[in-house]
């Protein structure tokens, strides 16, 4: 078991160093940077997604409501949480508060999902990593930048905004990009029995197998481009978001009784380290920029224990 697991591993640790190497050598540009990001984002991932979810049935996707039940809980409901500690006991401002709550809340399954997932469940299971992309894309990354924007505004000495125009444009944003609105488009085919031509089923699933390889590699880049600070707050961010949540996830899957093999891919799904998003949007709004980057960048390290150690917990491997 755990040498499977490590077989899978490996190749995925093996392009994300090269992805580091590149970085810290200087190999790409921020301009080149950026365009693998949008390879990746806008075209590779989308595309992939929108496969992997018509190529599900209606009577899947009404199957996987628990498993859905299940993500939304140990997202948005674990970011509700760590927000209200985060403001209340530990004094933090909200801009602080919506970081801390998406670094540990939001996994990177866009990144680090797509190879790992194949790997050990095989085609099947990029439903799971659609459908968990899309319910966090489209309430805790809105919510994120909802408090960041009342923060700073709060800071600049202006009143909020009114808080229904800023989640609706909040919103708004998020089904703008194609990751969201790719799978979300997906379903509809499926639940309205719409059976795409084979040939779009083929031209999509080209540019959508670049998805793995190239999203690792940047995934790797990004990272190299921080420099991890250690302090007791980044340590509780680590250990929650690679330790706590899947627990959190393994307890929900057990009540809910999620059904194998959702059950192991959503505890697998929430020992992904944070999205680096959160980098970006600490960077945008020059707030919890070196407690951002020091958590995503020290979940990846901690990845290469935490996740043959969590396969072999779980029997998945």
């Amino acid at each position: 078991m755990i040498l499977t697991s490590f077989a899978v591993l490996l190749p995925v640790f093996f392009v994300m160093g090269l992805g580091y190497w590149a970085g810290r050598t200087k190999r790409f540009d921020a301009d080149q940077v950026q365009g693998i990001n949008d390879l990746v984002l806008t075209y590779a991932l989308p595309a992939l997604m929108f496969v992997a979810t018509v190529n599900t049935t209606r009577s899947e996707i009404l199957a996987d409501v628990p498993f859905m039940v299940a993500i939304l809980a140990a997202t948005l409901g674990l970011f509700v949480v760590v927000v209200l500690v985060s403001t209340l006991p530990l004094h933090h401002s909200l801009g602080e508060a919506a970081l801390q709550g998406m670094v540990i809340t939001f996994p990177s399954v866009a990144f680090f999902g797509i190879p790992i997932f194949k790997g050990l469940f095989g085609e099947s299971s990029l439903f799971s990593i659609a459908v968990s992309d899309v319910l966090a894309s489209v309430t805790l990354q809105p919510l994120t930048v909802v408090m960041l924007e009342i923060h700073t505004q709060r800071h600049a000495g202006s009143e909020a905004g009114e808080f229904g125009t800023l989640i609706w444009k909040g919103l708004v944003n998020s089904f703008k990009k194609p990751m969201v609105w790719a799978p979300l488009l997906g379903g509809v085919f499926v639940l309205f029995d719409i059976d795409p031509p084979a040939e779009i089923d083929k031209m999509l699933a080209l540019i959508g197998s670049t998805t793995g390889g190239a999203s690792i590699f940047l995934a790797g880049m990004i990272i190299a481009a921080y420099n991890i600070k250690l302090d007791r707050e980044v340590l509780v961010n680590v250990f929650a978001k690679m330790v706590l949540q899947p627990a959190l996830m393994f307890a929900l899957v057990t009540v809910l009784a999620v059904a194998p093999p959702l059950r192991n891919e959503a505890i697998l799904l929430c020992a992904i380290p944070a999205t680096a998003v959160t980098a970006l949007l600490a960077a945008r709004y020059k707030v919890y920029e070196v407690q951002s980057a020091s958590s995503v960048a020290l979940d990846v390290f901690v990845m290469i224990v935490s996740y043959p150690l969590i396969l072999y917990l779980i029997g998945a491997a």
